[in-house]
Formats: structure tokens, sequence, C-alpha cells
């Protein structure tokens, strides 16, 4: 009878020490269903410059070619958010431009103004542009703001400096912002 009893022993335990290490389910059933296969598709993060991919377009440039004394010439550059982020809130960005100091710029006889418009829109005369680089507001997921330049020349710019062809070079950067707690 006491070996019997050993025995058990034995059997408990070694059942007992295989259960503990043998890892998975001790279920007494298992199914198992054949599940097709996803797709995840990450977010594009586009962003077009004039109708042109940003990340693929060369750097952003104003020419000033063909400017008077006293003169002005209107550029429009359009930024539109592409991104295709499917999440609960839309993808809003914060799109801001730099530009060179005005003295850098034919010692100070070019200026350069801005103003910016909802959409795509043109760039007449009449808007009230200011000097320097613009405040640009956030631009949402499908949406297109247009930066409006006017380039002018100084009506006592010096005639050693007036024929040159002028390239403004701008810096335009977006960046993401964080989504809006709910």
């Amino acid at each position: 009878m006491k070996s019997l009893l050993k025995a058990a022993g034995l059997i408990l335990a070694a059942v007992v020490l295989g259960l503990m290490t043998v890892q998975g389910s001790y279920a007494l059933w298992n199914v198992m269903v054949p599940q097709n296969a996803g797709t995840v598709q990450a977010a594009d993060f586009t962003v077009l410059v004039n109708e042109a991919n940003m990340a693929s377009t060369p750097a952003l440039a104003l020419n000033a070619g063909g400017l008077n004394r006293g003169t002005a010439a209107y550029t429009a550059v359009r930024v539109t958010n592409t991104v295709n982020v499917t999440a609960q809130s839309p993808l809003v960005l914060q799109p801001s431009v730099s530009l060179p100091p005005a003295a850098s710029m034919l010692n100070g006889n070019l200026t350069v103004a801005t103003t910016v418009l909802p959409g795509s829109a043109a760039c007449p005369e009449n808007l009230a542009y200011k000097a320097g680089a613009p405040v640009l507001p956030v631009l949402a997921t499908g949406t297109t703001q247009t930066i409006c330049f006017k380039v002018s020349l100084n009506s006592n710019t010096p005639a050693n400096q007036l024929g040159q062809p002028v390239n403004i070079p701008v810096n335009l950067s977006v960046a993401q912002l964080a989504p809006a707690a709910k």
C-alpha cells in the first residue's frame, strides 16, 4: 500500500511539474479558423507646393526679374495638405516661411512683403502686404492656403544694381501639430 501511495504521489508530482513547464492552453477542445490576410497602410505625408509634392520639388525661390525702380512683382505659392490620414481627428499642419534678411537683398533696395489667403487664390496688388515672412495659419487636411509675395525695388536704387537677375530663397517648412484633446 505504501508503494502504491508513493507511485501515485510521484505520478501526481510529474503531472503538476509537466503542467508547470508546458506553457500554453489547457483547453479541452481547440478549434482552428483560417483568417484572410489584412492590409496595413501607413499614412502618406504629402504636402503640395504649387501642385507638386513638397518632398520632391527643388528649393523654393522667388524670381524677381524684370523689376524697375518703384515697381513690384507678385508671386503666389499655394500650399495644400493632402495627407491621407484616416484617424478620428484630421491631421493639422503648421507651415512656416522664412526669408533672407532685407538688408542682404540688393543692399537693402529690394523688399519682400507677404500676405496669406485661404484657398487657391490669385495675389492682386490691393492686398494688405506686410514686410517680411508671414505668420501662417494652421492647415487642416484637404485644405489649401496661398502665400502671396510682393517683391519691390526701391525708387532710389542705384543704376549699377538694375538689370540683375534676383532669386530670393524662400524656406518653407511644415510641422505636424498634436491632435486636439477631446
